[in-house]
């Protein structure tokens, strides 16, 4: 039926979340001042390749949509243009990424919090 599995769920988006996390899950596999560098990656150009983007530059509604729950989760102490709402997000998801003070731990964090945020407020219907 159409309707038993919808394309996105929370809880697909969290698989998508993982999957973009984990295409950058070490420090030699992220990237720095451009989306891709052979097999490294940034945080957008990871996230539009799990998302199924056709390219970086045309992000689809799946991207768009967590980019904005990853940007929101994005601390008050990180450079302010990666802060700043009237950045489109995936500009604000990019200054942060190449901030000088950015390191790889901040992205993976940032990646644990978009996840668990997700996951807490997740519904889960369970069938009677």
């Amino acid at each position: 039926m159409p309707f038993d599995a919808p394309c996105q769920t929370p809880l697909g988006d969290i698989e998508l979340l993982t999957d973009a996390r984990s295409r950058i899950r070490n420090r030699n596999s992220w990237v720095q001042g451009r989306f891709q560098d052979m097999d490294r990656y940034c945080l957008v150009a990871a996230l539009s390749l799990a998302c199924g983007s056709r390219s970086f530059d045309i992000p689809n509604r799946t991207e768009k949509k967590l980019a904005r729950l990853i940007a929101a989760q994005i601390p008050r102490d990180a450079p302010f243009m990666s802060r700043w709402r009237l950045v489109p997000v995936r500009q604000r998801l990019m200054a942060l990424n190449d901030a000088p003070c950015t390191t790889h731990e901040d992205v993976m964090a940032l990646f644990d919090r978009t996840i668990s945020h997700l996951a807490t407020t997740a519904r889960i219907s369970v069938p009677a």
